[in-house]
Order: structure tokens, then C-alpha cells, then sequence
């Protein structure tokens, strides 16, 4: 078969071809020997171009190469069926995205590429299994220990020590609080993955300083040293956003607390489309061969003594972010401090605010 042949059959089935705009998930017509003869729409806003750019040559080359010799390899063996890339799962990429790729032969002698993204499904059950290990693990100790003070007040006689059935009672009492907490934040960790509400303009600095003056009023005997630089703005859901920040300046407050001074700076600037901010503190820091566990859930790099809680602030950040089409990454050092790098769209110029 010519190369012009599966060019003129697409247009022969004109009609049927832009059919594939319509759908959901991201598709291509592939040539035998790699040629992109059309993707649609949902492909191209996939791989972040448009379809124009993705026509005519191989370009899954340049934005799939993590599979790219398989399609290539699939592609040498057309017309035969081929079943080697059957809903194969990609890595994770930079986007925190989870894609799963098809390549199907069809009757002309070209391929149907397919491209999902099942993010939402992968985050789904990664937030199950949270729950699951929350309920079941998390949740079992202060359950265990309100059971197990509770049965020795209901031992004790009219003769027993009243400070005995006290330091029972601030046990029970202490149980209870973690327990309620750890509830709060697994319903957190539910609410944070939703599809975030219309967005706006967002102050991100006026953010910065209403939470930290929460952070101060809470704990007064704190000397602290915080700048937040003026004028960050970002798009996206303000309450959302307002969580996200949040949970990290309390991290930076929380283990900053060996220190004779809080010191906390929140810096910005726009590059592109994106706003790209930097929340530094001078706390207790940790090893980056660790920086891994840091967004996942009840994964503590810290022991309670040293402020660490229940472990899911901030995979909820990460979680936040996420959803409001941004990122999260983080840089640190023992005893030196942390540094947050925390990505998020930017303001679009027509609806920028004014200073």
C-alpha cells in the first residue's frame, strides 16, 4: 500500500474520521511507518499541543518516548493484529498524571492509538487505600487505649486513688482528641482530590499574612520574623488555596519551634502561564533521601516529640495543589530549613488583578 493510500482513505471516511473529535479519549491515526496522519483534539490537550502540530510526522517519538519503540515495534508488524500494547499503564509523569495507551490495527493498514488518562481513577483508589489504612491502622491505637482506660475506671472500687482515675481520664481525653483529629483530616484527605469549585483571582499574599497572624494569635510567646512578598497572585479556587497554604505554613511554624525566632519567607514570581512560589523557614529541616515519603499519606519523617501529627497535612497540600492544576516539590537540609516550591496557575492577563 502507498503512503498516499491511508491519507486518501481518511478523507474517503471524512465524515466517520472527525467523528474521533467528538470522543472522549485521546486518539490517533497512525501510518506504518510512524506517521501521525490526524490525532484529535482530547489527544493533543493530553500532550499539551494542538493537533495541528501532532500531524504528519511521528510524534510519538517526542512526546511518548517512554513507549515509543513499542508503537514503533507494533507498527513494523501491521496489518497483523497485534495485542503487545493492550491498555499498558505509563509511568507517572511530571504532571502527576497516570496515562494508559492502546495501539489497535485497523482494516486500511494504518493504527488507532488511544490515550486515556486515569489519573482520577489512580488518585480514587490511592485515596481508598488512605482510608482503609487510616481506619484500620491509624485510627486502632487511641481506640485501643480509650477501651483500655475506660475498663480500669470501671475496675476501680470506692477506695481507688482519685489522681489514678484522673491521669485515666486525661488519657481517655488525650485518645479521643487524636482520634477526632485523625477523623478531620481523613475527611480532608476525601474533600481534597474533589474538582475544585469556579476559579479566580487569588491573593495569595493577603493569604499568607491572614494565616500567619492565625499562626501568631495561636501561640503569642512566639518571636517570629515572616515576610510575604506582596502582589502573588494565582488562579484557582480560593478556599482551596487557602487549605493548601495553609497546612505548609503551619509545617514551617510547627517545626520551627526549637527556634528562638520563627522565620518564615513566602516569595513568588510569574513565569509563562504559571505562578511559581517559594516558602522558605529556618526549621528543623531532614535527609532528601527521605523527600519521597514527604506527600504520602501517615509516611512521618519526624517523631511526635520533634511536632510531627498525624502524617496527612501534607499529602493534602500536595493533594490540593494537584487539583487545582498545579504541583508541589520541596527542598531541604538537617538543621537548615525547607524550602517548598509550589507551582499553580497564574492569573491570566485579561483578568489580572490590579495592584
Amino acid at each position: 500500500m502507498s503512503d498516499a493510500a491511508p491519507l486518501r482513505n481518511a478523507a474517503e471516511a471524512g465524515a466517520s474520521v472527525d467523528l474521533i473529535d467528538q470522543l472522549p479519549s485521546g486518539l490517533a491515526v497512525l501510518t506504518a511507518d510512524g506517521r501521525w496522519l490526524r490525532a484529535n483534539t482530547a489527544l493533543a490537550t493530553l500532550l499539551g499541543t494542538s493537533p495541528a502540530m501532532l500531524a504528519g510526522q511521528a510524534a510519538h517519538r517526542d512526546r511518548l518516548p517512554g513507549v515509543a519503540d513499542r508503537i514503533d515495534a507494533a507498527l513494523a508488524r501491521l496489518p497483523l493484529a497485534d495485542d503487545t500494547l493492550r491498555d499498558v499503564q505509563m509511568p507517572e509523569d511530571a504532571r502527576g498524571r497516570h496515562l494508559r495507551l492502546s495501539l489497535r490495527p485497523l482494516p486500511d493498514g494504518t493504527a488507532l492509538l488511544q490515550l486515556d488518562d486515569d489519573t482520577a481513577l489512580k488518585r480514587l483508589e490511592a485515596q481508598q487505600e488512605t482510608l482503609a489504612f487510616g481506619i484500620s491502622h491509624e485510627l486502632r491505637a487511641p481506640v485501643r487505649a480509650i477501651e483500655q482506660f475506660a475498663r480500669r475506671l470501671l475496675a476501680q472500687d470506692a477506695a481507688a486513688d482519685p489522681q489514678t482515675a484522673r491521669d485515666h481520664l486525661q488519657r481517655i481525653q488525650h485518645a479521643s482528641g487524636h482520634a477526632g483529629g485523625l477523623i478531620d483530616a481523613l475527611l480532608e484527605t476525601m474533600r481534597a482530590s474533589r474538582p475544585p469549585r469556579a476559579s479566580a483571582a487569588v491573593d495569595i499574599s493577603l493569604l499568607g499574612d491572614w494565616i500567619c497572624a492565625e499562626l501568631q494569635d495561636a501561640d503569642p510567646g512566639r518571636v517570629a520574623d515572616i515576610h510575604i512578598a506582596p502582589d502573588l497572585w494565582a488562579w484557582g479556587d480560593e478556599h482551596a488555596l487557602k487549605q493548601l497554604l495553609g497546612k505548609l505554613l503551619h509545617n514551617a511554624w510547627k517545626f520551627s519551634a526549637h527556634r528562638d525566632t520563627v522565620r518564615i519567607k513566602l516569595t513568588g514570581e510569574v513565569v509563562g502561564d504559571r505562578l511559581q512560589l517559594r516558602l522558605r523557614d529556618a526549621g528543623r529541616g531532614f535527609d532528601m533521601r527521605y523527600a519521597e515519603r514527604l506527600f504520602v499519606p501517615f509516611r512521618r519523617l519526624h517523631s511526635a516529640d520533634d511536632g510531627a501529627g498525624h502524617g496527612l497535612g501534607l499529602a493534602i497540600a500536595q493533594q490540593l495543589a494537584r487539583a487545582q492544576g498545579g504541583h508541589i516539590r520541596v527542598e531541604s537540609e538537617p538543621d537548615a530549613g525547607t524550602t517548598f516550591f509550589i507551582e499553580l496557575p497564574a492569573v491570566p492577563d485579561e483578568d489580572a488583578a490590579a495592584p
